[in-house]
């Protein structure tokens, strides 16, 4: 039996973003944001922490059990990223969704917009 879990995204994963392809075959269940966690720039790839008041954007996919094994490894799941269950939320309602939330201090720059893709 292969359990479904839904995932945020919100950075290299997302559509158009290097690491797509992980979620090669996963539903597309829609835009989503997170609310109470900003974005920082960690050089090439962003990481999120709690944070009252600030909003994150991203995609929330239907994952497989291998799926999700994957995403672990490649967030590094237990080390630099740890993966949790929160609310997300759309105009749609709430569902409750795993998020890689970066495990270490954040020194890189705040995204004030939450958008990954508007990061420039």
């Amino acid at each position: 039996m292969n359990d479904r879990y839904c995932v945020f995204v919100y950075g290299t994963l997302m559509r158009g973003e290097r690491a797509h392809g992980f979620l090669k075959g996963a539903g597309f269940i829609g835009e989503y944001r997170l609310k109470d966690y900003a974005m920082y720039r960690l050089g090439w790839y962003p990481g999120i922490r709690p944070s009252a008041g600030d909003c994150v954007y991203g995609e929330v996919y239907e994952v497989d059990s291998d799926m999700l094994r994957n995403m672990d490894e490649y967030e590094g799941e237990g080390s630099l990223y740890h993966r949790i269950r929160v609310p997300a939320e759309n105009e749609s309602g709430r569902i409750d969704v795993f998020v890689y939330v970066y495990a270490k201090e954040t020194l890189g720059e705040k995204i004030a917009g939450g958008k990954w893709n508007e990061k420039e």
